[in-house]
């Protein structure tokens, strides 16, 4: 029996359906049209979308938890189950630095977690960020725990993650890890620069290597000077990376968004949420990784002001790109999902709506906040009336 999404506003690459029919056929899309043209099959799971958009859902490949639970770790399922009340269809789980012996276990976990995930949101992999990171740009991580990339971490990682490793964050600078990129994508890891002091020389010769990836654009990053470009300089001139941006309103200023989607462009801008494991929880204080952190509402943050991930998700950063940076729905979709699945190689089958694509959708209502969560053709979750 096929599901059928009728009278909504349907956001194709090419067209906007409205009112729109979306046809499911099992775990993937099966046609799109407009309504006054579809007659109703019998026997069909009608579902009425009239007056909310439809678009393919949120994916984020840079998050670290929600509702106090943390992606690294056994809490992954929970994490899994939680996520499409925000739209979110398809994730990274995330990890953070920690001493390696606790690396060891808590990603142990995940991967028993992943080995037979819960119903919710499709976990596409785990996305190591730390310990390979630079001293000089740790953010809220204990330097202490760092060490520069290897090809026998790289092998150590994949062996305890049961080859479930899919993105690397890590500064391309320490040691010799600007080296390891091509054993990074020969083993199927995306090489992703972050948490770097990089030069902007540096930074060009590992994008030359196949570099494809600047995790959360502009923070923990040696900042644009105009005699010294670092590694902001070479996100911002190198059409081939793909910019990761926290829309938060906090941690990056939208002038400065302004300017990574005029040098980008909308094609090479892909929004993440890095929310903390305390995102969505009310104020106080909590802790994550031995520190603790505080929530104020709207930021999460260190005792000293560092910023420790982001207290929004995804939902909200696709919210705040129409509102800060005055995108259109379509261009903020491209950056939530097209942009995203792209830049991880699965362009061809999640983040839009076409025919033959996975039937990932999420619902939202007039001020774009989620209603209905659709995975693989299953309704995950719906708003309470």
């Amino acid at each position: 029996m096929n599901t059928i999404l009728i009278g909504g506003k349907v956001c194709t690459p090419g067209k906007l359906f409205d009112p729109g029919v979306l046809v499911l056929d099992n775990k993937s899309i099966k046609t799109i049209e407009n309504k006054s043209k579809f007659i109703i099959p019998k026997n069909a799971n009608v579902l009425d979308t009239s007056g909310c958009w439809i678009l393919p859902g949120f994916i984020d490949i840079h998050i670290h938890g929600l509702l106090g639970y943390d992606c690294m770790g056994p809490d992954l399922d929970q994490v899994i189950r939680k996520l499409p009340e925000y739209g979110v269809t398809s994730f990274m789980a995330t990890t953070m630095t920690r001493p390696k012996e606790e690396i060891n276990s808590l990603i142990s976990h995940m991967a028993s977690v992943l080995s037979d995930p819960p119903v919710g949101a499709r976990c596409l992999g785990i996305h190591i960020e730390g310990p390979h990171l630079s001293p000089e740009r740790p953010g809220m991580a204990n330097s202490e725990w760092f060490s520069p990339l290897t090809t026998n971490e790289v092998d150590w990682l994949q062996n305890i993650a049961n080859g479930l490793v899919r993105m690397l964050t890590f500064a391309p600078e320490e040691g010799t890890a600007i080296d390891v990129i091509p054993y990074l994508i020969e083993k199927n890891i995306i090489p992703v620069i972050g948490h770097s002091n990089a030069s902007y020389e540096l930074t060009k010769d590992a994008i030359a290597l196949g570099l494809s990836q600047a995790t959360h654009t502009f923070n923990a990053m040696r900042p644009l000077h105009h005699r010294d470009p670092g590694v902001v300089g070479a996100v911002l001139a190198c059409p081939s990376i793909v910019a990761q941006l926290i829309c938060d309103g906090h941690h990056v200023h939208p002038g400065a968004m302004q300017v990574l989607l005029n040098a980008k462009g909308i094609s090479r801008v892909c929004l993440i949420s890095d929310a903390a494991p305390f995102a969505g929880l009310p104020s106080g204080k909590y802790n994550w990784g031995k520190q603790d952190i505080y929530i104020d509402g709207e930021t999460s943050r260190l005792a000293d002001g560092t910023l420790g991930g982001s207290h929004a998700l995804i939902d909200a950063g696709f919210r705040n790109s129409i509102d800060l940076l005055d995108l259109n729905i379509s261009e903020a979709s491209q950056c939530t999902s097209m942009v995203p699945a792209q830049s991880i190689g699965i362009g061809n089958i999640k983040g839009q709506l076409l025919p033959g694509y996975d039937a990932d959708i999420v619902v939202l209502d007039k001020n774009y906040k989620p209603l209905l969560t659709i995975v693989e053709g299953k309704v995950i979750w719906r708003a309470t009336q």
